[in-house]
């Protein structure tokens, strides 16, 4: 294999689809209904650029639910559960939804340094937007654990 045979196949390759195999808590009528897409580098910047306030700063917790919005499908039609309209919804989800569709989005992603894994570090920066109820405290509970 010569570098312009690896870099059509680079180019060629699709990204990840990730079933969302638990039950989430209240919506077992979802069982085995959604999956999650491998996010880029551009999903990431551009979830962030969503969320980012007029001063620059981004609100972690916003960012996971942007990141929620962007990556969750339904898995039969592989349509997208949400628009990026519905951030400000999703961002108020109890964590027994976020905490386990955001690892998803992380196992898909390659469980590495996601936009989630991006927030964790914001927040110890960055204070977060007076519009969200949630302390930065709680906001880390939301991030994927590293094995």
């Amino acid at each position: 294999m010569d570098a312009l045979q690896a870099r059509a196949l680079l180019f060629q390759r699709k990204l990840q689809e990730i079933p969302v195999d638990i039950s989430l808590p209240g919506l077992e009528e979802l069982d085995n209904q959604l999956s999650v897409l491998e996010m880029t580098g551009a999903d990431t910047t551009n979830a962030s650029k969503l969320v980012e306030g007029p001063d620059g700063k981004v609100d972690g917790m916003a960012q996971t639910a942007a990141v929620i919005c962007k990556a969750l499908i339904l898995r039969k039609t592989k349509e997208r559960i949400f628009t990026d309209n519905d951030i400000e919804v999703v961002v108020h989800f109890g964590l027994t939804i976020l905490t386990p569709l955001s690892q998803a989005v992380a196992k898909a992603s390659g469980g590495g340094v996601t936009a989630i894994e991006a927030a964790k570090k914001n927040l110890s920066t960055t204070p977060v937007s007076d519009s969200s109820s949630i302390s930065p405290e709680s906001s880390a509970e939301v991030s994927p654990s590293q094995n």
